[in-house]
């Protein structure tokens, strides 16, 4: 990453943490996952942390993964977001799901991983290299966050600290279909998608829950530093 690269990101972050702190949050941000999970049980209990960086079932070291986590001004717990990267070891993003997918379920789901699968898209065949995961982004109903844009701008913050931080080749995130058909991923700064990527059954139900996989490469996560962060908010 450039000198000038690492500038635009510090400034992109600066920027984002004072339109969160306008709208009355407080961000706090970490690599202890033991703390992100405590954190999570006691604001969020209707939504368990992600399994992916659930410290009860993976470990990897702090310099391997971050998170955020918002609160509003009475201390309650608004927003919360994580990545982590993936040790591919050589091979593409799409021989390492079909070997790992089990490990990016939805979280508070009992799945039928016999039934469920990983059906791999044209972006995940192509990606090597050093890859980081974006997920568990959470942002609360609460009406004074409605429709201002704040939780495409916080999801930004996610991707901009990892270029800064790691400056991965690639950098991904699962998507539910429903939500990806409304435009979450390029609302949260994704510029491609691969779609019907996860298909997750719960037992007991006869429809799957589908995924797709949004997607960024290293030269796309630079041009978003180009963008105005300002420009998101509604």
């Amino acid at each position: 990453m450039t000198i000038h690269d690492s500038f635009e990101s510090a400034l992109y972050v600066a920027t984002v943490v004072e339109i969160a702190r306008k709208f009355g949050v407080t961000l706090e941000s970490g690599s202890d996952f033991d703390r992100y999970a405590e954190l999570i049980a006691r604001g969020r209990p209707e939504q368990p942390v992600g399994v992916p960086f659930d410290p009860v079932h993976v470990r990897f070291p702090e310099d391997d993964g971050f998170w955020f986590a918002g609160t509003d001004q009475n201390g309650k717990l608004v927003f919360t977001q994580a990545v982590r990267l993936l040790r591919v070891e050589g091979q593409s993003f799409c021989d390492y799901m079909r070997a790992n997918y089990v490990a990016f379920p939805p979280a508070g789901l009992p799945i039928d991983f016999d039934r469920s699968f990983y059906h791999p898209g044209p972006g995940a065949r192509r990606m090597t290299g050093t890859i980081a995961y974006h997920g568990d982004v959470w942002m609360s109903g609460d009406s004074a966050y409605r429709g201002t844009g704040l939780s495409s701008i916080l999801a930004r913050l996610a991707l901009v600290t990892s270029l800064m931080t790691w400056s991965p080749d690639h950098m991904i995130g699962f998507i539910i279909k429903k939500l990806a058909f409304k435009g979450l991923g390029e609302r949260e700064g994704y510029f491609h998608s691969d779609p019907a990527s996860l298909h997750w059954y719960a037992h007991g139900r006869p429809d799957p829950m589908v995924a797709h996989m949004c997607w960024m490469n290293r030269e796309d996560l630079r041009h978003l530093l180009t963008i105005p962060a300002e420009t998101v908010m509604a």
